[in-house]
C-alpha cells in the first residue's frame, strides 16, 4: 500500500501489460472496486474515473479524441490529464426533431437548453506508472 494524501490509503494495482492497450484506445477496468478508464494517447497512459460527472454514464463507452473523452450519453467532454470537465451535456443539432409536433419540438429544445446549463463534476485522476512493461494504476 502507498500512503495517500487526505488520510486514505492508495493502492498501486497492476492493471495490464502496456502492449495490451493499443495507441489511441481506452478501456474500462475495475480496480479495487473503483471504475477506472485507462487510455493510451501518444505513448502515454492516463487513468481517470470511468463515470461521467453529469449522470454517471460509463465514459469508456464514449469517444476518445486526443486527450479528450466524450460521454456517450449526453456528450459531456473531459480532459484525461486533469479530469476537468471541458464542456457539459449537449444534444447536438437535435437531429430528427423536424418531424415532431411544434409542442414536442419546443419541449425537446427546452430540455436541451436545460441540459446545457447542468453542472458537471470534474473527474478523479489516478496516477499511472509503467514499469517493466506493466501498467500500474494508483487507486
Amino acid at each position: 500500500m502507498i500512503d495517500g494524501s487526505g488520510g486514505g490509503d492508495l493502492v498501486l494495482i497492476d492493471a495490464c501489460f502496456a502492449g495490451d492497450l493499443p495507441e489511441g484506445d481506452m478501456r474500462h477496468l475495475e480496480l479495487a472496486g473503483v471504475d477506472v478508464l485507462l487510455a493510451r494517447v501518444r505513448g502515454r497512459f492516463y487513468a481517470i474515473s470511468d463515470r461521467c460527472g453529469h449522470e454517471g454514464a460509463r465514459l469508456s463507452a464514449g469517444r476518445l479524441e486526443g486527450t479528450v473523452v466524450t460521454c456517450p450519453a449526453h456528450a459531456s467532454r473531459f480532459d484525461l490529464a486533469t479530469g476537468r470537465a471541458i464542456s457539459g451535456p449537449a444534444m447536438g443539432a437535435l437531429a430528427g426533431v423536424g418531424g415532431l409536433s411544434p409542442r414536442v419540438r419546443a419541449l425537446v429544445r427546452e430540455k436541451a437548453s436545460e441540459m446545457a446549463r447542468a453542472l458537471v463534476d470534474d473527474l478523479q485522476v489516478y496516477r499511472v506508472i509503467v514499469e517493466d512493461g506493466r501498467v500500474l494504476v494508483e487507486v
